[in-house]
């Protein structure tokens, strides 16, 4: 239930005053996309089937190559972010990598950007990638910083039901990509 400042909040907004920074925790379908059987959705005499799998939201659209009408993570601001130097190394003495990256407030207000890394590999499948990392940047107009994400053997980890244990992408011998 709203409280007692959200007048205020609402008119710093919509004035300008402040900027929108929240992002989608969920991704919302294009009209029309037929994501779902009946038996899923809405469902046959009163059940609905669960056979989505692992293909939920944002997993759902990188599988079957439909961009949805607005993202996981997607997010309004009264600015602009130019993201750029995106660079991935692997770590010298070990399991791991590093991914570093940019970002910039190329506009004339301050706000908030959100760096999402993602993480991919053949054993995922079907799903293509996954979320591994995200930051929230306040940037001034002009301003900007530098985004480092530490990754591990855990990034791109899955679990082998037919051995029945954890394994690695890279001791299946598995390129990791990473967005």
């Amino acid at each position: 239930m709203p409280g007692e400042q959200t007048g205020p909040a609402f008119a710093e907004l919509i004035t300008g005053k402040a900027s929108p920074g929240g992002r989608l925790p969920l991704t919302f379908p294009k009209a029309g996309e037929h994501r779902f059987s009946e038996a899923q959705y809405p469902g046959v005499d009163l059940k609905s089937e669960m056979s989505e799998g692992v293909l939920v939201g944002y997993r759902w659209n990188d599988a079957m190559k439909q961009p949805a009408a607005f993202a996981f993570g997607f997010g309004l601001a009264y600015t602009n972010f130019e993201f750029s130097s995106f660079s991935a190394t692997c770590n010298a003495d070990g399991p791991g990598a590093k991914v570093t990256l940019a970002v910039k407030n190329t506009g004339e207000r301050e706000g908030a950007a959100v760096p999402q890394l993602y993480v991919g590999f053949r054993s995922l499948r079907p799903m293509l990638r996954q979320l591994r990392g995200f930051v929230k940047l306040h940037l001034q107009p002009g301003a900007a910083e530098e985004v480092t994400f530490e990754l591990g053997d855990e990034d791109w980890r899955m679990f082998d039901e037919s051995s029945q244990r954890w394994r690695t992408a890279t001791e299946l011998g598995e390129e990791v990509e990473v967005s």
